[in-house]
Parts: structure tokens; C-alpha cells; sequence
């Protein structure tokens, strides 16, 4: 009988001390930004980042994000050139695709020790362009805020939608987590 109570406490004690799966965890979260509004008060669009977030076991309440999975596009104006004799026009991209990773900008600042701090910047396989960023938090606490750059050199739409749109330069956008 006493052999069988220590065994007990011994396996509680073992379970107590192994941590679970969901220790380890993995969450997946949206960030938003907006872009700016454009000169003639027209809204500038929105962006909709998906991330992979996870925690270490060392650490169970701070999940860090880890890798960019889907992008969306709400409302962006782009400036579309269309084919030689056919006058200009604007067209407005929404989509949402999924993320494709490509080497960091050298702009990019590298990330300081300590610090809560993830950049990341990826390319499009529908269309040439690219969107890079940062997800942060102020001082290593507080809420997560997201800043970054989209550049859109060529898309074109179904035909006989417009053609050689872009988003005449590069477009900051800035935000934070979606509730």
C-alpha cells in the first residue's frame, strides 16, 4: 500500500512538473494598418497582416510573432497606366494572398537585444511588389503596434480590366492588433 502511494505522488509530481503541449503553444493573430489618406481626402486603403505567433516554455505568457502568413489588401488605390493610347485611370486592389518570404531590406534595422521587436518583409507571386515591416512593442511592454511600406510596381487586372497599375511609389502604412 505504501509503495503504491509513493508511485501516486511521484506521478502527480512528474505531471506537475512536465509542461503540457499548450505550454509550447502557437496563436495565430491579425494586425492591421492603415495608409494614409490621399490628397483629395480619399481613404488610402487598409492593410491585414496574419501572423504566427508562439511562446517558449521558459517563458508561458509571451508569445513572440515568428513568421508572416497571409497578407490583405483592402481598398488601395493604384494608379493604372493601361496600354499605349489608352488614357490613364485608377483602379482599386482588394485581395488577400498568402505571405512569401524574401531576404530583409537592407533598411531594415536590425533588432535590438532584449527588445520586442520582429521584422519581416515579403514579395507577391500574382504581381511585382514588395511589403516589409515591423511588430513591436513600445519599451517591450504594452500593445502591439505595426508600421511598414508597401510598393506595387505592375499588376494588371483581368482583361478588360486596367493594366500596368502601381501604386506610384512606395505607400507607409502604421496600426496595431485587430481585437
Amino acid at each position: 500500500m505504501r509503495r503504491l502511494r509513493t508511485v501516486a505522488v511521484c506521478s502527480l509530481l512528474l505531471a506537475a512538473l512536465v509542461p503540457s503541449t499548450a505550454e509550447g503553444a502557437t496563436q495565430m493573430r491579425r494586425l492591421q494598418g492603415d495608409f494614409g489618406t490621399l490628397p483629395p481626402g480619399q481613404s488610402g486603403g487598409r492593410i491585414v497582416l496574419g501572423f504566427i505567433f508562439k511562446n517558449k516554455r521558459a517563458n508561458k505568457g509571451k508569445f513572440t510573432p515568428r513568421q508572416l502568413t497571409s497578407i490583405g489588401l483592402e481598398g488601395v488605390p493604384l494608379r493604372c497606366a493601361n496600354s499605349p493610347g489608352d488614357p490613364a485611370s485608377s483602379a482599386l486592389l482588394t485581395t488577400s494572398i498568402p505571405a512569401r518570404k524574401t531576404p530583409r531590406s537592407p533598411r531594415q534595422a536590425n533588432p535590438k537585444p532584449n527588445r520586442y521587436s520582429f521584422s519581416f518583409s515579403s514579395g507577391f507571386s500574382d504581381f511585382d511588389g514588395t511589403v516589409g515591416g515591423r511588430v513591436y512593442k513600445r519599451n517591450g511592454r504594452g500593445r502591439l503596434l505595426t508600421f511598414g511600406n508597401l510598393t506595387i510596381r505592375d499588376i494588371d487586372f483581368s482583361a478588360p480590366g486596367p493594366s500596368n497599375c502601381s501604386t506610384t511609389g512606395e505607400r507607409s502604412w502604421s496600426g496595431g492588433a485587430v481585437a
